[in-house]
């Protein structure tokens, strides 16, 4: 988990799905034992974006498409590699589900609108978002530098 310079990284794999999100959530935790010198206000906004990516996989990927004459039901596997290094943190979380287009174009948004508004909070709290198509899954790049 902690290398000897410095990096903590922990992985979690499961299906996309609520009991994933738990799992994430307890990764930070860990994460953030692991690496005490995270200032609390880098924290709170890089634990706030890698749980609304993470809830936007379980909430809105859809199964990517199913293997000819199987009569199992279609699973969304989704993983998230969470890292601190001196200086900086990033989260990586992908799923194997449909290609997704998003636009990540940092439009106004409205304020108070009910919905539609996670991207655009996410940009807000971290200093990369990207989302790419990588081996046949959607893989999302979050990063924070750190002050110092």
């Amino acid at each position: 988990m902690t290398a000897a310079d410095g990096a903590v990284e922990l992985r979690v794999d499961g299906t996309a799905e609520p009991a994933w999100l738990d799992d994430v959530h307890g990764a930070l935790a860990r994460l953030w034992s692991a690496a005490p010198d995270v200032p609390e206000l880098d924290r709170l906004r890089f634990e706030t974006a890698v749980i609304e990516i993470a809830t936007n996989i379980v909430r809105h990927t859809v199964p990517g498409a199913a293997t000819p004459g199987s009569t199992t039901p279609a699973v969304i596997r989704a993983t998230a590699v969470l890292r601190a290094v001196p200086g900086l943190v990033e989260a990586v979380l992908s799923d194997d589900g449909a290609e997704v287009e998003v636009d990540l174009d940092p439009a106004p948004v409205d304020d108070l609108a009910e919905s539609g508004r996670g991207i655009a909070l996410v940009q807000r709290a971290v200093d990369t978002l990207e989302l790419r198509r990588v081996d046949d899954r959607n893989t999302w790049r979050l990063t924070r530098v750190l002050p110092g």
